[in-house]
């Protein structure tokens, strides 16, 4: 399928037909990947609901510097 470009303010879009829309699930928002000049709209995925556990991980990991040694 060909699609034109539009101008949107100082930006360049497309307008998906809802057909395409339905079919991929999409629906407020996308996940946009630029690969080898290549555009992959996807859904996007569940990312923020780990961030808690990242957090837990991140404070068992010992500091860069330990406490004063910092140079300013």
């Amino acid at each position: 399928m060909r699609i034109k470009l539009v101008k949107i303010g100082n930006s360049i879009g497309i307008r998906l037909p809802k057909s395409v829309l339905k079919a991929c699930e999409f629906e407020s928002e996308v996940e946009l990947t630029v690969q080898d000049k290549t555009v992959l709209l996807s859904v996007p995925k569940e990312g923020r609901t780990a961030w808690f556990e990242l957090f837990q991980e991140s404070v068992k990991q010992k500091p860069i510097k330990e406490k004063g040694e910092w140079e300013w």
